[in-house]
């Protein structure tokens, strides 16, 4: 049910952000989009968006964005010597034929988002001081004295977002016990990385991801157990070469290939699910909301289909502070369990033990492939007619 026409408040560019905004748009909301860089960009190297994310984006008319990036035929995970674990192409996962999971340069998706948005209502260099809800609207102030009122707020501003911060003040965050390095690799060929697979390696203590996100461009992603905000010795692309030194091939060419520049090191952190998100006619969306571990890479895709459900859900009430928890109790669950299984990932896929390495391939290469096809259906199957 529609009246006159709304203001949504949306703090935070990012992906998540863009998206929740273009979904607000089309279900006839005003939308104004507040994101503290002075810039309007996307910072990182690549990620893969699987078939339940682009899904919500072909319904946003992005239909054309997979021209942006690179399909993803097939997967792999192996062992440090590149024995296959396990193997699939995405063909022979039914819920994937309406919608090819794809890798991109974060960058291209962005892009695209922020292209098919336009500029209009898009403010930079604004950086939220504070908020304030009367019952009827929502009030914003941001730290160059800027501000702005509307009907609904949304902090989709990352990790450290602010808006959560003022919610629910004092949470700390959740150290993984290792960093991500990722990389880009320009004009890059080698027989053991062919187009189309995204490939995974697990070592004692250590994890290699590659895949292209272009055709002329590489992708790729890397882990090793090492202490919070503690430099590596001689440098990240020194150690990375070092650490991976008597992996399979491409590993060690890949990250030789690697200009130094291109490197880039984030301490991964997340933070324990929340009870409720958020409060009156503010609320949270992807990594503001519910940030988790890349290991299985939804993190981008579980704000995707936030933004789906939030704009899915104003868009069937006048009850804006109802609606909002009605959208959050839709989300709970689906991303807890998401932030529960790619912690958990992360938590075997970095055993060192030599002994648990051994039982973790064991594992991995007898669990019966309908039980896998199984948890991709769980992951990637999600649909918003579906409900949830």
């Amino acid at each position: 049910m529609r009246g006159a026409k709304r203001k949504a408040l949306v703090i935070g560019g990012g992906i998540g952000g863009l998206t929740a905004a273009l979904a607000l748009r089309r279900s006839g909301w005003e939308v104004e989009v507040f994101e503290q860089a002075p810039r309007l960009r996307e910072v990182g190297s690549g990620l893969m968006v699987s078939p339940n994310a682009m899904r919500v984006l072909f319904g946003l008319g992005l239909r054309h964005v997979v021209e942006r990036g690179a399909e993803m035929t097939h997967f792999e995970m192996c062992s440090w010597r590149g024995t296959p674990l396990v193997r699939g192409r995405s063909e022979e996962l039914g819920f994937c034929a309406d919608a090819p999971p794809t890798l991109f340069h974060r960058a291209a998706l962005h892009g695209a988002l922020h292209e098919a948005l336009g500029s209009e209502g898009v403010h930079l260099g604004a950086r939220l001081a504070r908020f304030e809800d009367d019952g009827r609207t929502v009030r914003a102030w941001f730290e160059d004295g800027r501000e702005a009122r509307g009907e609904v707020l949304v902090g989709a501003d990352g990790l450290r977002s602010v808006v959560r911060a003022r919610l629910h003040p004092g949470e700390p965050l959740r150290y993984a016990g290792y960093p991500c390095w990722r990389g880009l690799v320009r004009a890059f060929s080698h027989p053991a990385l062919p187009r189309g697979i995204l490939r995974e390696t697990q070592g004692a203590g250590v994890r290699f991801a590659a895949g292209y996100v272009r055709e002329d461009l590489v992708y790729w992603w890397a882990t090793a157990n090492w202490p919070r905000e503690q430099p590596v010795p001689r440098g990240d692309k020194a150690f990375l070469l070092e650490t991976f030194r008597t992996a399979h091939a491409p590993i060690p060419e890949l990250i030789a290939a690697t200009n130094e520049a291109d490197v880039l090191r984030n301490d991964l952190h997340d933070r324990r699910s929340l009870e409720r998100w958020g409060e009156g006619r503010v609320t949270l969306l992807g990594d503001a909301a519910h940030p988790m571990m890349p290991n299985l890479g939804q993190g981008a895709c579980s704000a995707i289909e936030d933004a789906a459900v939030l704009a899915a859900v104003l868009e069937e009430t006048e009850d804006i502070a109802g609606g909002l928890r009605r959208y959050e109790a839709r989300r709970q669950s689906r991303t807890s369990w998401l932030q529960r299984g790619s912690w958990m990932f992360g938590v075997v896929g970095q055993w060192k033990n030599p002994l648990a390495v051994w039982l973790r391939e064991q594992s991995i290469r007898l669990t019966p492939m309908r039980v896998m096809m199984k948890q991709y259906e769980q992951l990637w199957g999600w649909r918003l007619e579906a409900g949830q």
